[in-house]
């Protein structure tokens, strides 16, 4: 069975052989005209990337992204009480309605089709939004996409 010196290519670049490996690792090079290729791309990469240097951001880049990311904070928890509020009047407006409903004892007709009317579109676009959401929940790509 043949050793893979793939995994050792790197390691002999940098110098981090144990001297038994690194002299069994340079039989095999001398033996694997493969594997001196691949070496010989291993130090071209490492010379092209050993060039490279980071530029450092300004500070004025780093204070817009500490702004943007606290600005996303603030807009999120408001986004958040704003739907807490408006879901609790909601409930509040429609408890109301049912008292109003139940303790009347003939709204007029107007008022019971208003109503009616009401109730019925709040359904059909309820139904409407949840199957549209399996509809795309079911057929999109990036489901299993971590963010």
């Amino acid at each position: 069975m043949t050793r893979d010196w793939t995994p050792y290519v790197s390691a002999y670049l940098d110098d981090e052989l144990e001297p038994a490996e690194r002299t069994a690792f340079e039989e095999e090079l001398a033996r694997n005209p493969g594997l001196r290729e691949e070496m010989e791309e291993m130090r071209k990469m490492k010379s092209f990337v050993g060039g490279m240097t980071l530029r450092e951001l300004p500070d004025k880049a780093w204070d817009h992204y500490r702004e943007r990311t606290y600005n996303r904070m603030e807009r999120r928890v408001g986004w958040i009480l704003l739907s807490i509020g408006a879901m609790v009047l909601v409930g509040y407006g429609l408890y109301e309605l049912v008292v109003f409903l139940v303790s009347d004892a003939e709204p007029a007709w107007w008022i019971r089709a208003a109503i009616g009317a009401a109730c019925v579109g709040l359904a059909i676009l309820l139904v409407s939004v949840i199957r549209e959401r399996i509809f795309v929940w079911k057929r999109d790509p990036y489901r299993e996409v971590k963010r």
